[in-house]
């Protein structure tokens, strides 16, 4: 049962199958057996390595869970810091820039309808009354002829 792959799995299970059928041959090829032995150490080796690979990916698994929560952790301390200075100094305040924190801006489209509204309370302005309009001459009214 010969595998075509080409991943490392597929390889090293063609050692294994090759290894394990010359086994019982070696006593009639005895000129084969260093580098049976060779083959072995390597697939032995490269088990070594295997088990090693995963030890270190469950490692890398815990320490990046680890990073994960240490962030959530930093980012809630970030926010409540953020709240406690916006109380101190105002949610407005230029002074939250010093911290990375944007200060709350009113809305431009908002400011300027204020200034607007501002100016046209302070100025007095006369309304000039309009002039009811004559109505319209409207043509005599058709009499129903029956």
């Amino acid at each position: 049962m010969a595998t075509n792959g080409t991943s490392n799995p597929e390889r090293i299970a063609r050692w294994k199958v090759m290894a394990a059928g010359l086994k019982p041959q070696l006593p009639q090829l005895p000129m084969l057996g260093g580098l049976h032995a060779e083959l072995e150490g390597t697939i032995q080796r490269s088990e070594e390595l295997d088990a090693r690979h995963e030890a270190l990916k469950a490692e890398i698994r815990e320490v990046n869970r680890l990073r994960k929560d240490l962030v959530a952790q930093g980012d809630d301390l970030r926010k409540r810091l953020a709240a406690s200075l916006q109380t101190v100094h105002g949610f407005e305040s230029e002074k939250l820039i010093e911290y990375g924190v944007k200060p709350r801006r009113l809305r431009g489209r908002d400011r300027q309808a204020r200034k607007r509204r501002a100016l046209l309370a302070t100025t007095p302005t006369t309304v000039p009354v309009a002039e009811p309009a004559a109505a319209p001459a409207s043509e005599p009214a058709a009499t129903p002829t029956a």
